[in-house]
């Protein structure tokens, strides 16, 4: 059996190569909707469409691992404010589809980020999430190191 420090630190590597990909792919999803609004696809439209993709993976995902039975889970466990994380991820992605079509791709995704960050600080410090973490002098600077980067970033370009 693996020492259980040396498992955490694997944990927190696959966490951070999984984040690193997604990073990456949110991307390009982000390209490819601002393309399709650019291209006279109105903004509900791109978003409704997005989400219906995701969707119809989720389902047949669902589908295929427990057959019906996911939405007597769904069920079982239902709380209204499940909702708002729907709601939010929907706004995230309008943001986005958004700043790409009027402003490129990294000054949106650097906005992105840095908000990320320094919300990510602040939950962590208030011990929010089921994994909080303490938060640390040295995770403040950098975060204040990233904010600043990123409005360095986007006053250079303009």
């Amino acid at each position: 059996m693996r020492p259980v420090r040396r498992v955490l630190v694997e944990a927190g590597v696959t966490a951070v190569g999984l984040a690193l990909v997604a990073g990456i792919v949110l991307a390009v999803q982000n390209l490819l909707l601002s393309t399709m609004a650019t291209r006279g696809l109105a903004f509900p439209a791109v978003l409704l469409l997005n989400t219906l993709v995701g969707m119809a993976l989720l389902l047949t995902l669902n589908i295929a691992a427990t057959g019906a039975a996911f939405v007597g889970s769904i069920g079982a466990a239902w709380k209204t404010w499940f909702l708002v994380p729907g709601l939010l991820g929907t706004f995230v992605v309008f943001c986005m589809v958004f700043g790409y079509s009027r402003a490129g791709a990294a000054a949106p995704t650097i906005g992105l980020i840095a908000g990320q960050i320094l919300a990510s600080i602040a939950l962590d410090a208030m011990h929010v999430g089921p994994a909080s973490r303490p938060v640390s002098s040295l995770s403040v600077i950098g975060a204040v190191l990233v904010a600043t980067g990123a409005v360095l970033f986007v006053v250079a370009r303009r």
